[in-house]
């Protein structure tokens, strides 16, 4: 019979978990948004500032990850950790994946702007400001604004935000609507 180091199998067990939860964190596009945990077997519950509210159950996502026997006598830690790397790259393109669906059917029309097709410029920044609910610090700053997609490129943002400071009278609707 074959020795069996539980205590040893716990603290890789620990290890794997914690390099999961970094990386993942690392490349995910919502890594910067606060997050909620939720009891497992539970969903949730958003109520809006106009009253509407939605109700989104838990969905089960996993990755896996496949070692072949083939591939077991050259395995170094390294090269299974490269394996493990996959699986999260894979798990945080299905979380994003699914959070980017649910938003697009939770948030209200109200709440949303359709581009149309046009590149992303200053004016559809004033469009998000206009139509979105932000919230305050006690201080007065805004919360930090979280922007996903394909839109977003940090060319498309620099320029934008380049256009709002040069152009007085978007940097005055811009200032109005901070005030607001």
């Amino acid at each position: 019979m074959l020795p069996d180091y539980t205590e040893t199998k716990k603290l890789f067990g620990r290890f794997f978990q914690a390099s999961a939860r970094s990386k993942a964190r690392a490349i995910s596009p919502f890594a910067d948004v606060q997050m909620r945990y939720l009891n497992e077997g539970r969903g949730m519950k958003v109520i809006r500032s106009d009253e509407s509210e939605s109700n989104t159950s838990v969905q089960q996502l996993s990755s896996e990850m496949e070692i072949k026997f083939d591939e077991v006598p050259d395995l170094t830690f390294k090269k299974a950790l490269a394996k493990y790397d996959e699986m999260i790259l894979d798990m945080v393109r299905k979380q994003t994946g699914f959070a980017l669906e649910r938003l697009n059917e939770e948030i209200p029309k109200n709440q949303s702007v359709d581009a149309k097709g046009r590149k992303f410029d200053a004016e559809i920044i004033l469009e998000m400001l206009e139509t979105i609910q932000l919230e305050f610090y006690p201080d007065g700053r805004p919360h930090e604004l979280h922007v996903v997609g394909g839109l977003f490129t940090p060319e498309r943002l620099n320029a934008a935000d380049e256009e709002l400071r040069d152009n007085p009278e978007l940097r005055k609707r811009y200032d109005k609507l901070m005030a607001k």
